[in-house]
């Protein structure tokens, strides 16, 4: 593995992980700031890096660094200008508690070590010359490089002509109805909430000591920071209020006990299916809010209940049945069916589709394509619903299918950067640990000028809350700070720039009834002008060399299953 810091190569031995920063000339004249050098150290957590010596001197006499953790540090490489580093390299080494060695830049040793490089130095040092490439590394014959971000610029995302296709598709009575449906199965949920607190002897919630009369009800470890969501939910919407160290509830008991509970449900179920003409969603919230002690406890999947016996009836209704669904579909079928009839000429359009799931954007979008020639590969976290995908859309024999995980690097599944032209998610990206690592991923994965189209709620739904919210995982970005099962409107737009894409507007406009609901589908592109494989590859001028142009730079553990997974994922 090859690393260039300020004009000078190391190789590095295969066997080590190496930590790249995010702009690698940081480490050279232009030197990090103690403080950001550590903070990114605990980030990454390298085994091994380099830097010069004024950096290291600057590093060992930061007043913060015996207050971190740099146990993962295994080798220290330094460069001075001058011999005589010997007493560097023990301070260092005795602080840091890793390997640490100093190289004089005019040394043999260290023009040995640089003739040691791969013939592609010249490739290397070329790439890193370039104005629009922030980080570059050389294993064997593949230059792995990352693109600089591009300024804001216009964006044409014909959205206007979806919302007009798609307004004379509902009837405003209809989609007022479907508010005040939400409305109202939130205030179920809400009430059973309260229920399940309740038979978990939670009611009054002692506030004292919540972490020992959670543990003492027996909630589940991995439940109490939903539960606790559920406290402060149920206060603001004002159904619980403080008196002293406790919580108490506001409504009379008879509104939130068992028979009253059962009434609510079954009215509101009647009334859903008249809107929407199913029972499915209903019936699983409904479900839900009966179990929810033992989903509490962790005594009950909450997976079960959505996939009754392993199968997918109830999920596939449930991400159909709603008006909120339906229009959240038909836009984003509208929108990519516009989109490749305006494209399609040439090579076939390639559609890369995350998340599937039980197809529900999948079947919607297909007969939108039309006669336009497109290479579509459907995948999904599970083989399972991945061979399920394939069996249930025997009708377009051209869709291929695959598996593809939101939560890792794209190198690390064997895909190809710059190899979309658009992307489609429909309701999956919530599921992600790290949205905007997810959505980095995405964006190295898309051609220059390519396209995400996605759906996703962008407000607290409090059904949600009490059921398929026990089985999503833990997040690590900004959800993390407030418990919240989905990021709002404006998190999502801040998480689609800082992630490089461009224009990031959606559907339905604010003046639309049902934009009250927070379901909304997004359309952004990465721009343009974003520097392309094609366009590296003629300013490197070695046609010998294959370019990866990642969300990130990999380390050898990465590169080695990337180097493994490569050939057979060629295609993909």
């Amino acid at each position: 593995m090859t690393l260039w810091v300020d004009t000078l190569l190391v190789d590095v031995p295969a066997d080590q992980s190496l930590w790249h920063l995010p702009a690698l000339t940081d480490l050279g004249n232009r030197h990090l700031a103690p403080a950001r050098l550590l903070a990114e150290l605990e980030r990454q957590q390298p085994k091994v890096v380099l830097m010069s010596a004024q950096q290291l001197e600057q590093l060992l006499g930061f007043a913060a660094l015996p207050l971190s953790d740099l146990g993962f540090l295994e080798q220290l490489l330094f460069v001075t200008q001058a011999p005589g580093h010997s007493s560097l390299e023990q301070q260092a080494a005795a602080t840091l508690g890793c390997s640490v060695r100093g190289y004089t830049r005019a040394s043999g040793e260290w023009q040995m070590l640089q003739q040691a490089n791969s013939g592609y130095q010249r490739s290397l040092e070329r790439a890193l010359g370039h104005p629009d490439i922030s980080a570059a590394a050389l294993h064997g014959a593949v230059l792995f490089v990352v693109p600089t971000a591009c300024l804001p610029g216009p964006v044409d995302d014909y959205l206007e002509a979806t919302a007009a296709a798609l307004d004379g598709q509902f009837e405003h009575d209809q989609l007022a109805q479907a508010v005040r449906l939400s409305d109202q199965l939130g205030n179920a949920a809400l009430l059973s909430m309260l229920n399940g607190l309740d038979r978990c002897g939670l009611i009054p919630v002692p506030l004292d000591d919540l972490t020992a009369s959670l543990d003492r009800a027996g909630i589940a470890p991995e439940h109490r920071p939903l539960i606790a969501r559920w406290l402060d939910v149920l206060q603001r919407e004002g159904l619980l209020y403080r008196t002293g160290t406790w919580l108490q509830p506001t409504p009379e008991r008879s509104r939130w006990q068992d028979e009253a509970l059962e009434q609510t449900w079954a009215r509101l179920a009647q009334t859903w299916a008249d809107n929407t003409g199913g029972r499915v969603t209903l019936e699983y919230a409904r479900d839900n809010a009966r179990q929810l002690p033992a989903l509490m406890r962790g005594e009950s999947k909450a997976v079960h209940l959505l996939f009754p016996e392993g199968r997918t009836e109830r999920a596939a209704a449930l991400y159909r049945e709603s008006l909120a669904a339906q229009y959240q579909h038909r836009a984003v079928a509208h929108w990519i069916g516009a989109w490749a009839a305006r494209n399609a000429h040439g090579q076939p359009l390639r559609i890369l589709e995350v998340g599937a799931g039980t197809g529900a954007t999948t079947e919607a979008l297909l007969p939108a394509l039309g006669s336009a020639k497109v290479d579509y590969l459907c995948t999904d976290v599970s083989r399972y619903f991945s061979e399920q995908a394939a069996a249930r859309l025997t009708d377009w024999p051209w869709v291929r299918h695959g598996v593809f995980d939101i939560d890792r690097a794209l190198l690390e599944q064997g895909y190809v950067s710059q190899s979309w032209d658009l992307i489609v998610a429909g309701g999956v990206l919530n599921a992600a640990r790290d949205t905007e690592q997810t959505l980095s991923t995405l964006h190295a994965l898309l051609k220059p000028g390519g396209w995400l189209v996605f759906s996703e709620p962008t407000r607290e739904e409090f059904w949600v809350m009490a059921s398929q919210a026990f089985m999503l995982n833990t997040a690590s970005d900004e959800r993390q700070h407030s418990s919240a099962t989905f990021l709002n409107f404006a998190q999502w737009q801040a998480a689609l720039h800082r992630a490089g894409f461009h224009g990031n507007r959606s559907l339905p406009h604010a003046d639309h009834p049902l934009s009250v609901l927070g379901h909304r589908v997004f359309v952004a592109q990465v721009p343009q002008q974003r520097l392309s494989r094609e366009a590296l590859a003629d300013h490197l001028q070695a046609p010998d060399l294959t370019i990866e142009l990642p969300e990130y730079l990999p380390d050898t553990a990465t590169l080695a299953r990337w180097a493994q997974s490569h050939t057979a994922k060629d295609s993909l």
